[in-house]
């Protein structure tokens, strides 16, 4: 039994390896092909030559006038916008300026830059200020950020960062 068992098995091996060799190219003694005719060569492709490109006139392009607002020149800061409300949703970053009460004792942020004052919605952030301020009665400068909304035509800001100003800074 053993015998036919180790024969079985190198019959298959011999078989693997002559298709193995049959694969790869290799000739094997159990499988010869018979000799077939060499393949022709293959043609080699023809290239033509590309089709010739019209000529194109490419027109010069202008001069720039004088007063092109896209020409670099000096610096012309932008116009301050006039009076009016801002419009709703802006963000202001680092703002300078200090707290203050309305006619009405409202508290507002007063800009140092010379901008309309907008009226402080509450928030932890009002209520450090005017803590710091004793409601606006202590002179101090701070750098506020926040979001603007705006309510019958008047602004208000919400501070989202409230940053006082130490005294020896004030003066740079």
């Amino acid at each position: 039994m053993k015998k036919v068992a180790i024969a079985a098995a190198a019959a298959a091996i011999g078989i693997a390896l002559a298709s193995v060799a049959f694969v790869y190219g290799g000739e094997s003694e159990a499988l010869s092909a018979p000799e077939a005719s060499p393949a022709p060569p293959p043609k080699e492709p023809t290239i033509d030559p590309p089709a010739q490109l019209p000529e194109v006139d490419i027109p010069l392009i202008p001069p720039v006038d004088e007063t092109d607002p896209f020409k670099p020149g000096k610096y012309r800061p932008a116009p301050k916008p006039g009076p009016g409300p801002i419009a709703e949703g802006k963000h202001l970053f680092d703002r300078e300026g200090r707290l203050a009460l309305d006619e009405e004792g409202c508290p507002i942020f007063v800009f140092d830059s010379g901008d309309e004052p907008m009226r402080l919605l509450e928030s932890a952030n009002r209520e450090y200020l005017e803590n710091a301020t004793a409601q606006g009665a202590k002179h101090a400068r701070w750098r506020v950020s926040g979001l603007v909304t705006l309510y019958h035509g008047r602004n208000y800001l919400l501070l989202s960062k409230v940053v006082r100003i130490p005294p020896e800074e004030e003066g740079l």
